[in-house]
């Protein structure tokens, strides 16, 4: 997956605005904008295009972009723009509706219709942002039922939103992580963690495609699987029971992507150990202290599962990656 940083440093000063602009300009909902910094605009962007959807990390000093009528009439379709305020201030109005969010919430926007956005530095530290912007066509939901949503502000550090922000937080953090192959899948969960979140902002899961509608629930359900890796009883049962379905609707969902949930289970605390015995902070923790930590009663079922997933007992990895 490529990752592409620009940043206003790699410019004269003076060219620096224009830069900005044309690379708003090829966005996939571009805006006409305007700053009172335009005479030496520092800014720096991280983004990256995950087959459908674009995410990008912004740092700029104060702006204003308007989305003219004109560019909604050249565009080739429709998008969702949304904005994670991430530091300063981040603004928004459309359809008649003004919102300012704060730390962690977004701003849905939708590119078919007239609207501006805005940000203000705060001191010397420029606006920060995450932005996500996807096809309306790929969500599987009527801009109609979106509609009341947009230019409000929506949660982004709990919940379906909090999900999101994550996920693109480490893709951006992280692009080394991925490969190129990586990128259209990650797109295709990024509209599902969106869709979800507008649906549950809506009341309206029901109008969520089924497999969409799985897709998201099956997210949640690693995130709070991940969360509680290290408890000795975490089982299909009690996963189950924290999300208010059925055990047997819960295996049907791992299997559609070819896999058990207790094989999941035991495959995430195994790479969290393995990771755990290549930490050279952590090299002086017992063996079977880490196996613990992630769940594993019993230090001989500890060795037999990770001898069999990378070939070599525990302690023979430790010494190898820290020889």
């Amino acid at each position: 997956m490529i990752t592409t940083v620009f940043n206003g440093a790699d410019y004269e000063a003076g060219d620096r605005f224009d830069a900005w602009c044309d690379l708003v300009g090829g966005m996939p909902c571009p805006y006409q904008v305007r700053s009172e910094h335009a005479a030496d605009y520092g800014f720096t962007l991280r983004m990256a295009r995950l087959g459908a959807a674009t995410v990008a990390h912004t740092v700029v000093p104060s702006i204003h972009a308007i989305r003219t009528p004109r560019m909604i009439r050249q565009a080739e379709e429709g998008v969702y723009s949304l904005e994670l305020c991430r530091g300063g201030r981040i603004g928004a109005e459309q359809s008649g509706r003004e919102v300012e969010a704060i730390v962690g919430q977004w701003i849905v926007q939708d590119s078919c219709r007239p609207h501006s956005l805005w940000s203000l530095a705060r001191g010397h530290r420029g606006a920060d942002a995450f932005g996500l912007a996807i096809p309306k066509s790929v969500l599987g939901l009527d801009e109609t039922t979106v509609a009341p949503l947009l230019a409000g502000p929506l949660p982004g550090d709990s919940g379906v939103g909090g999900l999101l922000t994550g996920m693109i937080g480490r893709i951006l953090r992280e692009p080394g992580a991925f490969g190129p192959a990586d990128g259209p899948r990650l797109g295709e969960v990024l509209g599902d963690l969106l869709a979800a979140m507008l649906a549950h902002e809506l009341d309206a899961t029901r109008l969520l495609p089924e497999e969409t509608h799985s897709r998201a629930l099956t997210l949640r359900i690693q995130a709070f699987v991940l969360a509680h890796l290290g408890d000795r009883d975490l089982t299909p049962t009690t996963i189950a029971a924290a999300h208010h379905i059925s055990v047997g609707y819960l295996h049907r969902l791992f299997r559609r992507d070819g896999r058990t949930v207790a094989g999941w289970i035991r495959t995430q605390r195994l790479e969290r150990a393995r990771r755990d015995l290549a930490d050279p902070a952590q090299y002086a923790t017992p063996v079977q202290a880490l196996a613990a930590r992630w769940g594993f009663a019993h230090a001989s079922d500890f060795s037999r599962a990770f001898r069999r997933a990378y070939g070599t007992s525990p302690r023979d990895y430790r010494e190898s990656t820290h020889g």
